[in-house]
């Protein structure tokens, strides 16, 4: 494209470069998978200065949060050894709520847990890794969990362990740090 200067009489070039249509500007990876009879999506994206990572169920953000651990390099990462089981929540994670309300008050501690956890499985693929993760999280509320509103029983339930393990292995499979 070529664009002149009436005041100086130059010519200004400019030029454009493609990026091709084939890779993605952000890395990103999606998993669909059908929990408990509910459509669930993960998708995560690598951004310059943090991670994000988006669960839904009901085709939307839902609540925000920002997830930072730190590790003190004196301190090594607790090890992770046992095939197919998740590396312990780590301590030192911080969780904030950015955006949005929990579909009741018994959600607010799984969806730490959940937060808490995704935190530790980036943190252990990735132990030199500073970013912060970003994760939106919209889980459907089952009928069960909607009439009993206590924590322990909504945490505890085999139906949520399964759909708690089949998420973290989603969002593992999903690796982009």
């Amino acid at each position: 494209m070529m664009a002149s200067n009436p005041a100086s009489g130059s010519e200004m070039q400019i030029s454009a470069t493609q990026i091709p249509s084939s890779s993605p500007v952000l890395p990103t990876r999606t998993a669909s998978e059908t929990i408990g009879g509910t459509p669930t999506t993960v998708i995560t994206q690598s951004f310059a200065d943090r991670i994000m990572v988006t669960i839904t169920q009901l085709n939307k953000f839902g609540c925000i949060y920002q997830a930072t651990t730190s590790i003190n390099p004196a301190d090594p990462l607790p090890q992770h050894d046992e095939a197919g089981a998740l590396p312990a929540p780590l301590p030192t994670t911080a969780v904030t709520k950015l955006v949005g309300t929990e579909p009741s008050p018994a959600y607010t501690a799984l969806y730490h847990l959940y937060i808490a956890q995704l935190a530790s499985i980036v943190k252990h693929a990735a132990p030199t890794d500073q970013r912060p993760l970003i994760v939106t999280l919209a889980l459907k509320p089952t009928a069960q969990e909607q009439q009993d509103d206590e924590d322990d029983s909504l945490m505890s339930s085999e139906a949520e362990r399964s759909r708690y393990m089949t998420i973290m292995n989603m969002v593992a499979s999903c690796r982009v740090w």
